[in-house]
């Protein structure tokens, strides 16, 4: 019986790991070969800092090479010769990556196309394909300078915030709360490990009283985590996102049990109302509109500013801060106050001279710092006064 033989379909070819050989032999790559030092060698820290950022500029470059090539791709609608739908489709098929991740890749090969003052900027590596990924969508004709000045001089991680604020202060309030509607969703999904990952994309004061009363929750629950069946006796103490996951999961089932399972958890939401914006605790800009919906049920307390824009502390001297003092404390302490940290959940106030060597509970010696250097900083803290430690011999 005669036999035919079918050409190879390029898309569906098995491709090799990067780095290998048909014969198994290591391929060049072009990186050099670092040993790994012993137990008792010395790691030079300086210079791997310096090969990371290196290679960290490389794989921009790299990044924004191919961008170029699927933006142009894509425009050709040459995906449509492989029989794929679409540019993501094809990009997820053939590179064999999460069709959500094609799809950021698109739309930011999109936007390098129609404004070449982004394309630039990411060749001149002032703004990473991360930062492009959240610019992408909210770019236009009329924005897109701005855009692209302020994700040059904003890190990464604030950048989505500082858009917002922007969009906030230039965009009608009805707008954005229309755009923000709108875009609402909350997506489920099945990891490959069984668990399950969901996903809320919400109004920004339905997102923080949501966000409020978990927090909440996790502060005042100071019960021991249970030990899985099986497991050893010592238990680790659970990290912030899983006492979130359990707060979540106690609210939740309270209220579908009818709040039986657990007490209902009340919580505060606070919002600054500036001459130059409001704002949730966490830089979240919120309307005019959102804010004065909520002003008859709410509570207002003033805080008096000095020449500086500083919160100034009028509250008396006491163990604890005040409410008052609290939110002096909050403006001034975005962040964990120890450096290099920039943690800005369940921040916990923290007395700089601490409280048993009569530090006072005043506004310039408070600060606040997440848990794990809060309770570093406790376990550093000497047994005697700094100024008997001064005189000892």
């Amino acid at each position: 019986m005669a036999r035919t033989e079918q050409a190879p379909n390029p898309q569906r070819a098995p491709q090799r790991r990067a780095g290998r050989r048909a014969d198994g032999a290591a391929a060049p790559t072009g990186a050099t070969s670092r040993p790994r030092p012993g137990a008792s060698g010395a790691v030079d820290v300086h210079g791997l800092s310096a090969e990371i950022i290196a290679l960290s500029s490389r794989l921009a470059v790299g990044t924004c090479d191919l961008l170029r090539l699927i933006g142009e791709f894509d425009a050709a609608g040459a995906y449509a010769v492989f029989g794929a739908l679409s540019c993501a489709v094809w990009l997820a098929d053939t590179c064999d990556i999460e069709l959500v991740t094609a799809h950021n890749q698109v739309r930011v090969a999109r936007s390098m196309r129609a404004w070449p003052l982004l394309d630039a900027a990411m060749a001149d590596g002032d703004i990473s394909y991360g930062k492009a990924r959240i610019m992408a969508a909210h770019l236009n004709d009329d924005n897109v300078a701005e855009l692209v000045r302020i994700a040059t001089i904003t890190p990464v991680g604030r950048l989505g915030v500082a858009i917002a604020s922007w969009l906030h202060r230039n965009e009608e309030a009805d707008v954005i709360e229309r755009r923000q509607h709108a875009q609402r969703f909350v997506s489920i999904r099945t990891e490959p490990d069984g668990m399950v990952t969901i996903t809320a994309r919400l109004e920004p004061m339905v997102a923080g009283a949501i966000c409020a009363v978990i927090d909440r929750a996790v502060t005042v629950d100071h019960s021991q985590p249970e030990t899985p069946t099986g497991a050893d006796d010592v238990t680790e103490r659970p990290s912030l996102g899983q006492q979130r996951a359990d707060a979540l999961e106690r609210i939740i089932v309270g209220a579908a049990e009818g709040g039986t399972a657990k007490p209902s958890v009340t919580a505060e939401v606070v919002v600054h109302v500036r001459d130059d914006g409001n704002t949730l605790a966490d830089g979240t800009p919120l309307s005019d509109n959102a804010v004065t919906a909520m002003l008859p049920e709410s509570f207002v307390s003033l805080l008096i500013h000095d020449n500086e824009r500083q919160p100034i502390d009028a509250s008396p001297r006491r163990q604890f801060p005040t409410r008052r003092q609290r939110r002096v404390v909050d403006e001034r302490y975005v962040e964990c106050a120890h450096p290099g940290c920039h943690a800005r959940a369940l921040l916990q106030y923290d007395h700089i001279d601490p409280r048993r060597f009569d530090g006072p509970t005043v506004v310039d010696n408070l600060q606040r710092l997440c848990g794990p250097h809060n309770r570093a900083k406790g376990a550093r803290r000497p047994s005697v006064p700094p100024d008997e430690l001064d005189g000892a011999a």
